[in-house]
């Protein structure tokens, strides 16, 4: 029951955040942007944003930053 409540609230945010339902993708258009997405909220995540909207305003008319986030790497945990 909990592995399918994690796996709800990504499709949560990505219906909310990036409105994923209302797009009409066929074929493999559909889940190639499917893993855009979620490679953009993995990314946001890991550029410290708790929170997906917040993350998403702070690099959306600047590409400077979105371009850091991108080529930033992953911290190891201790």
């Amino acid at each position: 029951m909990r592995d399918r409540w994690s796996i709800e609230s990504w499709h949560w945010i990505r219906d909310t955040q990036l409105h994923e339902d209302a797009h009409r993708y066929r074929g493999n258009g559909a889940g190639a942007m499917a893993t855009l997405r979620t490679a953009a909220l993995n990314l946001l995540r890991l550029a410290g944003f708790r929170s997906i909207r917040a993350g998403m305003q702070a690099v959306m008319h600047d590409i400077t930053a979105l371009l850091e986030m991108v080529q930033q790497q992953p911290q190891p945990n201790p």
